[in-house]
């Protein structure tokens, strides 16, 4: 190893450290390990061999950090570099699948762990946390499905303060987020906590076997909880990376048009407020009313935000934070005819997951919901209101995991099909567990045109190369996706939108 190295910037100087950050731009890692081990061949190919394994210890920031800037990484709560007040971040973006040159968020970016031993405070800017989130060296690469990963190659560098006048309104909502966590912390609750009760500011599980990770609670030592970290989740880091470092991203309006509003209630108390001026009108009018067409697929997202004064179909808080708009049309019995569908999965890529990395489990672990409420009376569906909701951690882990893990094995072991003339038609019947036999979740098709491809046999009208997805066997079903089961949702309806019981 090299000894006596000189550092090439001022580690009191915020500024001095960016400009020295500069030469990482356009670098691999490997770029990094060369140029400190010139000539030191056996001390390279080790480093080589430690930091290319992405299940090991050595982090691409802890290679930055030793090889680059050249001090020893440590776990201390201060900055990383102290007498600057800045704290160095390495993160990865990854290019979008597109014609253009668009990047988002590779992964949320961790901060610091939540002390699990001790007491924490109530408010963000008495915490240690506030020491990382002041002023941040965002050292930014790409990464690349084809490449090492010391292969990847820094794309940027560039200072950045989540605490400063440009980022205001924020701040507040981070402020807000931390609260809700220390809040449930504080209370005994840290079991319960989950990214998806936040907006910006996330308590992510930690490591590669975050169950394993089970500790006594300082505030409730006789129940324990997952280790977890405080983070900026992905789909705030894609905004905040876009606009501020690659300064390249769509303007999106925004619900919160005065920050001062932040000062006196919080987002999602803003947002029902605004919504709740428009209950009793019916969805005929809604849709007149903001000139949206009733055969829009989006149409009830162009409904919520056209009441939050938002005239575009995305709105600036709702991209950062990762909320999605669901509508819930109910009967006049209180029912829901339907379940709420999601994004088709590809089987043997299901089968090789883990639960924890699974796409299901990242998407009700992360994600917050906005229900927006209709209800059928004599015919015509009136807005009954609105809600948030996110998935409790304990439905998620233990009836969220049962179902995906009992659809894993069946896709494993062999579905078994059915096929029956009925009409004139052919029918494939397959046996996936039903709605009725779970309680989360189930899955079934999600395309219009049906289509399997049987022991060489097509069944169907829908075209194998679009329509379906392989099987382990080699046969092709209909493409597949979950869904949340109706039952399931109208139980976690608020009781003002519903007025009787149901089993």
């Amino acid at each position: 190893m090299r000894k006596n190295v000189k550092k090439l910037y001022d580690e009191t100087n915020p500024e001095s450290i960016e400009r020295y950050s500069q030469e990482l731009i356009d670098k691999s890692f490997k770029d990094i390990l060369n140029n400190y081990f010139e000539g030191q061949e056996e001390l390279f190919n080790s480093a080589i061999s430690y930091f290319n394994n992405p299940r090991g210890k050595g982090s691409l920031g802890n290679l930055i950090e030793e090889y680059f800037f050249f001090y020893k990484p440590n776990s201390d709560s201060d900055a990383d570099f102290k007498e600057a007040g800045v704290e160095l971040k390495v993160t990865p973006i990854k290019k979008l699948k597109s014609k253009e040159e668009k990047y988002s968020a590779a992964e949320r970016l961790v901060l610091s762990m939540i002390p699990n031993n001790e007491p924490i405070t109530e408010e963000l800017e008495d915490s240690n946390l506030i020491s990382k989130l002041a002023l941040m060296l965002l050292v930014i690469y790409l990464r690349e499905e084809d490449k090492e990963r010391l292969d990847y190659r820094i794309k940027y560098s560039k200072l950045f303060s989540i605490t400063s006048s440009v980022c205001e309104e924020d701040f507040e909502i981070i402020k807000e987020d931390y609260r809700k966590i220390s809040s449930k912390i504080i209370s005994g609750n840290a079991d319960k906590l989950s990214e998806s009760d936040t907006m910006y500011l996330g308590a992510c599980t930690k490591g590669s076997t975050a169950a394993k990770s089970l500790q006594a609670q300082y505030y409730n030592p006789e129940v324990k909880a997952k280790r977890r970290a405080y983070s900026l989740k992905s789909s705030f880091m894609t905004y905040i990376l876009n606009k501020y470092i690659i300064q390249d991203i769509d303007t999106y309006e925004k619900v919160i048009k005065d920050n001062q509003i932040l000062k006196t209630m919080n987002f999602e108390e803003y947002v029902l407020s605004k919504l709740n001026d428009y209950i009793g009108k019916t969805e005929k009018e809604l849709l007149e009313m903001f000139d949206i067409k009733r055969s829009s697929k989006s149409k009830y997202s162009q409904i919520a935000f056209s009441m939050l004064g938002v005239k575009s179909n995305r709105a600036e808080e709702f991209v950062k934070a990762g909320i999605q708009i669901k509508a819930i049309r109910l009967e006049e019995n209180n029912k829901m005819k339907e379940s709420i569908s999601f994004p088709t999965f590809v089987v043997k890529e299901l089968l090789k997951e883990e639960w924890e990395e699974s796409e299901l489990y990242k998407l009700f672990s992360e994600t917050k919901f906005l229900y927006v409420i209709f209800k059928n009376q004599n015919g015509e569906y009136v807005f009954k209101g609105a809600q948030f909701w996110n998935m409790s951690t304990e439905d998620l882990e233990k009836f969220g995991y049962s179902e995906w893990k009992t659809y894993q094995e069946k896709f494993k072991n062999g579905i078994n099909f059915n096929i029956v003339e009925k009409d004139n038609n052919t029918i494939v019947y397959n046996d996936l567990p039903k709605m009725n036999q779970t309680e989360v979740f189930h899955v079934r098709p999600h395309t219009s045109q049906s289509a399997h491809l049987i022991d060489g046999v097509h069944y169907g009208r829908g075209t194998i190369d679009k329509n379906t997805d392989e099987l382990p066997n080699g046969d092709r079903i209909c493409k597949q996706s979950f869904w949340l089961n109706n039952k399931y949702i109208i139980r976690q309806l608020n009781d003002k939108f519903i007025e009787q019981t149901f089993d």
